[in-house]
């Protein structure tokens, strides 16, 4: 049979104990000593177990001994974020408000972010030098262009408005001169209708003074049995009163009851040139129905007919007979033709037949 073993009762010997790392840090490993908080760290333990026999005071329990040992020693604070937003806002708002202020339509909106990039940019100066931020370079930026900014807006309205006062005074003046031109054209148009008013005025005159001219030389021909009647070249003409006529010899026909009467007629050339007759040798004579009375030719050689010309300070006459129509010779009349060149004016003579 088997007999069991009894446990070895001998006493063994000890196991070594690990070696400690002598780069790690306090508090790691299997035979760490206990940290020790350091001040600010927790509360500190009430009391520290005592060194046994063969320990150096403050090593841990079961270190080993002549192992090295770090003091326990404080963590740092985190550092906080640095406060920079208000220096970036305020080198934006300068760049809005410098290229607001260069624009002319939107000038008078940029005093609004100058100003505030001024504003924010002082404030984040104030950060920057409490340590709160650390962005001074574009809070100093903002600065400079907010101030930037708001000096470009104002320079930019004091353009905007001399240059509109400009334009109204360009405006005003284009405007004064319009109305010095149209009151000039107006005068103008006013002194032309005036001078064709009188122009018209005097032409009515002239017109009105020849007709009556020509009315007057009209009167002056329409004349009475024995009066005269001198042209405009000189040409007197005189109709003696119509004396009663007795035909002889070679007579034709003469109508039953006629008056037959002479009509004698007297020219005298009173002007510096000769004087054309031609045209002017028999008068025309109707009676009183206006009817045409043809001159009575008797061969008796009495009757005359006036030359072709005369020569200045001659004088001729012409006789002529004709025989009136009973009833239709109280008025008559003769007319005496005379043209000048172009000009053809007659006289004549009415009146009884005796």
């Amino acid at each position: 049979m088997t007999v069991p073993v009894p446990p070895d009762s001998s006493p063994r010997p000890a196991e070594e104990p690990a070696a400690a790392d002598p780069w790690a840090p306090p508090g790691q490993g299997r035979d760490a000593a206990p940290t020790v908080p350091g001040p600010g760290f927790g509360p500190a333990p009430a009391h520290a177990p005592a060194a046994g026999p063969g320990q150096i005071p403050g090593q841990a329990p079961g270190q080993a001994p002549g192992a090295p040992y770090w003091p326990p020693y404080a963590m740092p604070a985190p550092a906080p974020q640095p406060r920079n937003g208000l220096g970036i806002a305020a080198m934006v708002l300068g760049i809005v408000g410098v290229v607001l202020g260069l624009t002319i339509i939107l000038f008078w909106l940029s005093w609004l972010p100058a100003l505030l990039a001024v504003v924010f940019g002082a404030i984040a100066l104030g950060h920057v030098r409490k340590g709160l931020a650390a962005n001074r370079a574009m809070a100093l930026a903002g600065v400079v262009l907010g101030v930037t900014g708001l000096l470009v807006s104002v320079g930019t309205g004091v353009f905007v408005v001399n240059r509109v006062q400009e334009v109204h005074r360009e405006q005003k003046a284009q405007a004064e001169a319009a109305r010095i031109r149209f009151e000039t054209a107006t005068k103008a148009a006013e002194e032309r209708a005036a001078k064709e008013k009188a122009r018209i005025e005097a032409e009515r005159q002239r017109l009105a003074a020849e007709q009556e001219k020509r009315a007057a030389d009209e009167r002056a021909r329409r004349l009475s049995f024995g009066q005269s009647y001198t042209y405009p070249d000189g040409l007197k003409v005189t109709m003696a009163a119509p004396e009663p006529y007795v035909p002889r010899g070679g007579v034709g026909e003469t109508p039953r009851d006629a008056t037959i009467v002479q009509v004698r007629i007297t020219v005298v050339n009173t002007g510096p040139a000769e004087v054309s007759l031609l045209g002017s040798g028999l008068p025309t004579v109707r009676d009183a129905k206006g009817n045409l009375v043809f001159t009575l030719i008797d061969g008796s050689g009495r009757m005359k007919i006036l030359t072709k010309s005369l020569a200045p300070g001659e004088e001729a006459t012409g006789l002529t007979a004709y025989a009136l129509p009973a009833g239709a010779g109280d008025p008559f009349s003769v007319r005496f033709d005379h043209t000048m060149g172009t000009e053809y004016k007659d006289v004549i003579w009415t009146g009884p037949a005796g």
